[in-house]
């Protein structure tokens, strides 16, 4: 009988560890869960892992920010693509470059050598959002 309750405690933590991995969409035919776009291209893509066990894909990493400030999800997990762009890392282990040609014009990718962190990212995406359409600011 004691066995009982170790072997649930194992199976917990076994399926909690392996939903907490990145994992890719279907390329060309995920929707991103803030514009609704495909996800197609690697390299701006990202997700988000929710408390609820719910998997979000984006195509653009300023998406998964404005998707986050719309939504306010408990969100347990970020990847953006690796530098490297074979996989996934946490948005707050990689740092991004500006002003790259991405789906919904944030213009951010990984970049190991870039100079912008994660949370440079956020404030300039919430700051295009605060932005009166056709203004120039």
């Amino acid at each position: 009988m004691r066995a009982l309750p170790v072997l649930m405690a194992v199976l917990v933590l076994g399926c909690t560890e392996g939903a907490l991995k990145a994992e890719d969409p279907i390329w060309g035919k995920q929707q991103c869960a803030h514009c609704a776009m495909l996800v197609s291209e690697k390299p701006p893509a990202a997700q988000a892992f929710t408390a609820e066990g719910k998997r979000r894909f984006f195509d653009d990493l300023g998406c998964m920010v404005a998707w986050e400030d719309r939504e306010s999800p408990k969100v347990t997990a970020r990847w953006v693509r690796d530098p490297s762009g074979t996989g996934w890392v946490d948005p707050a282990a990689t740092h991004f470059s500006p002003g790259h040609p991405t789906p919904m014009d944030f213009g951010f990718l990984p970049d190991a050598q870039g100079a912008v962190t994660y949370d440079e990212v956020r404030a300039a995406v919430r700051e295009k959002a605060q932005r009166k359409p056709g203004s120039n600011q």
